[in-house]
């Protein structure tokens, strides 16, 4: 078993000084150095498949998809429901490119999503529509390939 000592100058592992730890979370958890995972071709994608570390755009994007469902579903006068519907009056969008908005993400990554299952345009319901159920919301963000007891969201 191994030993972690904090130091003034890092942190001990195995009797070897650890000064910066830029891999250092995933050496410690799976007992790997780099130098060990670069010699035996381990990826770090597969290092982090091993011990369940989301990728922090992942956990972004679907702490970002967990919301909007969420604030879809609420049927009060609440703010984030009132804003994430709210279309301004009378203001002209800015000459260029146009920031994205908040609902772009979702209807471009729906379309795409769609696009790959090979859903007909007919039979598409639009974004703000499925996430008020919460059902099938879950089961649209759910990775490909998946089976259906295996749900991503939670």
């Amino acid at each position: 078993m191994r030993r972690l000592e904090w130091d003034n100058m890092g942190v001990r592992v195995d009797g070897r000084l650890l000064h910066h730890l830029r891999f250092a979370d995933d050496m410690v958890m799976l007992g790997l150095t780099r130098l060990t995972q670069v010699r035996a071709g381990i990826r770090s994608s597969t290092l982090r498949q091993q011990s369940k570390i989301r990728d922090a755009a992942v956990n972004a994007k679907l702490s970002k998809i967990r919301w909007a469902g969420h604030v879809m579903r609420l049927n009060d006068h609440r703010w984030a429901r009132a804003v994430s519907d709210w279309t301004p009056r009378k203001v002209k969008r800015t000459t260029g490119r146009p920031p994205t908005r908040w609902s772009d993400f979702f209807t471009k990554s729906f379309k795409e999503r769609c696009d790959a299952l090979r859903v007909s345009r007919t039979d598409r319901t639009h974004w703000t529509t499925l996430a008020r159920e919460r059902d099938k919301w879950k089961d649209c963000w759910r990775p490909l390939g998946l089976p259906d007891d295996q749900r991503e969201l939670r």
